[in-house]
């Protein structure tokens, strides 16, 4: 049997597609031919992914922005028959456009995803195309990467408030963003930007979170001011996200005083009445307010016209004792607030001033300068000046006298020529407030010789040393001081010579148990007084302490005493002895009368 005869061809390709014939040739038959139609199939080549600009897509498309829309075409080129094209993601085919371009074999397929969402990012699409049963489809695959907003921000912090000029650390925090969002941070609409706002920024290992650090010194002018921790991301639309704080500042009171808006503090008498105003700047709002006079905190006293309030202070017909510095102190949890100081200055008479001399000792035709000196608000802008005696009162001429540079003085240039010259002076002075109602009295004497001192004691004394009291006499007019002589009062030698301004005398470095016999006087220009003779000694260094520290002069005064009490009840013993003896007679003479 003859074998069958075949046709084979290698390497088949497109162009080996048609009708083939096979004719048999019989020799007593007729001949026979047979028609066989080969059909090649052509896989098509690979697909080709390209973006909406045209651009061939690596394994990786995008990037897209969030809530956008993604737009894939794929290419395939060739095959036989045409392929079919479809979209494939992750197994799952989907829905989508197959287009025939105008190019002979290419063919494409459009895939538009719309509204790209977080659950599409790195989602991997497929292209696959194919045009047969006998071989394995062919595909191209790639994924999407997608740049989000960022998804939540937060200013993380308490709702406890802030101290004014303390430094604080305020951390702000903001989730998914891609890629990281940048933090900005912005107080009132301005940014707050280095070197006074500094900040650290630090990123999640996976890149999801962003975390900004503003170191803050607040002040008390932040107090309700808006704190925006904002957080974007450029390159998506809508890509900003913010978190806004008010912030709640506490500070210490800031105080503000002021006298009443319609008081003229230049024109403010005795008499008038006086109110403060202090405007408190506080948070939170202050718990106690004091007020103060010259430093010191006053009290309330309705009866005595001083009234207060949280915010002010009422003076009800002031006096010139009420002059000074007014302030006022505000406290709250941050501590004490002080106010500026008002300097309330009262208009009153001039009156004459305390503890000036008013006794002056002059020699006939010897000048003296009498020193008037008084106290006004404001000061005099007059001295009056006059002389009174015995016999007559006159004026005394303007160019006697004369204003110190302060204004407060007055200087009358006296000079006592005969005796009607002694007498009175007085002086008047005037201001705005109206003229000094008292005037201030000055007695011009003839000037003599002091007075001798007067109660002069020993007040202490020691095995070397001893001290002197005595009290002032009369200084005759003029400036005195006071002298102590110590004497030896067995030689009569001088052991010590004091002098003082005043007549007290502490004398040392003397011998112990020494009588002492001392002499004390007063001198001024005119002469010396009388002298005052006083016995004293000092102690053995054998005596003891206790008796070192007992006075003479407690001695001394306490002896008289003590001998008064004596004879009082020697005599108190004597009366009763006689009224005794008295009523033992009258009972004996009784007795007598009524014998046998």
């Amino acid at each position: 049997m003859t074998e069958p005869s075949t046709l084979s061809v290698d390497n088949v390709g497109e162009k080996d597609e048609g009708e083939y014939r096979c004719r048999i040739d019989y020799l007593k038959s007729p001949t026979r031919n047979s028609r066989v139609t080969m059909q090649v199939v052509v896989p098509p080549q690979k697909p080709t992914i390209i973006d909406d600009n045209g651009k061939e897509v690596p394994t990786l498309a995008g990037p897209y922005e969030e809530g956008g829309d993604m737009k894939l075409t794929c290419i395939v080129t060739g095959g036989n028959p045409d392929p079919v094209i479809k979209w494939w993601r992750e197994g799952k085919l989907i829905e989508s456009t197959e287009n025939r371009s105008g190019f002979e074999n290419v063919r494409s397929n459009q895939l538009i995803v719309r509204n790209l969402q977080r659950s599409d990012q790195h989602a991997a699409f497929t292209c696959q195309a194919s045009n047969n049963n006998i071989s394995q489809p062919v595909s191209a695959t790639t994924s999407i990467e997608i740049y989000f907003r960022p998804l939540t921000v937060e200013i993380l912090i308490s709702n406890n408030p802030f101290s004014a000029d303390r430094k604080y650390e305020i951390p702000c925090q903001t989730f998914g963003s891609r890629p990281p969002a940048k933090i900005s941070w912005i107080m009132d609409g301005k940014e707050l930007v280095a070197p006074k706002y500094n900040s650290t920024h630090t990123e999640s290992d996976d890149g999801n979170s962003t975390t900004s650090i503003l170191s803050f010194v607040p002040s008390r002018l932040d107090n309700g001011r808006s704190l925006t921790c904002r957080a974007s991301n450029h390159l998506v639309q809508n890509g900003v996200g913010e978190h806004t704080v008010k912030l709640n500042v506490f500070y210490v009171p800031i105080l503000h005083l002021s006298l009443g808006s319609n008081l003229n503090p230049d024109d403010i008498e005795e008499g008038d009445d006086v109110y403060f105003e202090c405007k408190v700047n506080a948070n939170p709002w202050a718990y106690k307010v004091l007020w103060k006079h010259n430093g010191q905190v006053m009290q309330a006293n309705q009866k005595g016209g001083v009234i207060m309030s949280t915010l002010a202070l009422a003076l009800q017909g002031v006096t010139r004792s009420q002059a000074g510095n007014y302030s006022c102190v505000a406290s709250n949890v941050e501590g004490d607030g002080d106010s500026n100081t008002v300097d309330l200055k009262i208009m009153y008479k001039p009156i004459c001033r305390s503890e000036q001399k008013r006794i002056y000792g002059v020699a006939k035709m010897e000048k003296v300068k009498v020193l008037c000196e008084v106290e006004s608000y404001p000061p005099p802008d007059n001295f009056k000046w006059l002389f009174n005696n015995s016999a007559e009162s006159t004026e005394v001429p303007a160019t006697k006298f004369k204003t110190g540079l302060h204004r407060f003085v007055s200087t009358l240039s006296y000079n006592p020529v005969n005796e009607m010259d002694y007498g009175t002076v007085m002086c008047w002075a005037s201001n705005l407030a109206g003229k000094q109602q008292e005037p201030c009295i000055f007695h011009i004497i003839p000037a003599g010789k002091p007075d001798p001192p007067y109660n002069c004691t020993i007040v202490n004394m020691t095995n070397e040393s001893l001290e002197v009291e005595c009290s002032e006499g009369y200084d005759g007019g003029l400036p005195q001081h006071f002298l102590l002589e110590v004497y030896d009062s067995t030689t009569g030698v001088l052991l010590a010579n004091v002098s003082a301004k005043f007549p007290v005398f502490i004398v040392s470095g003397l011998d112990p148990g020494k009588m002492l016999k001392m002499i004390i006087y007063a001198s001024n220009s005119k002469g010396q007084s009388e002298q005052v003779p006083l016995d004293g000694f000092t102690l053995n260094i054998a005596e003891k302490q206790t008796v070192l520290s007992l006075g003479t002069r407690d001695q001394m005064e306490i002896a008289p005493i003590l001998g008064i009490l004596v004879g009082i009840v020697t005599a108190l013993l004597l009366v009763t002895v006689v009224i005794l003896g008295a009523m033992k007679i009258r009972a004996a003479r009784r007795e007598g009368s009524r014998g046998p």
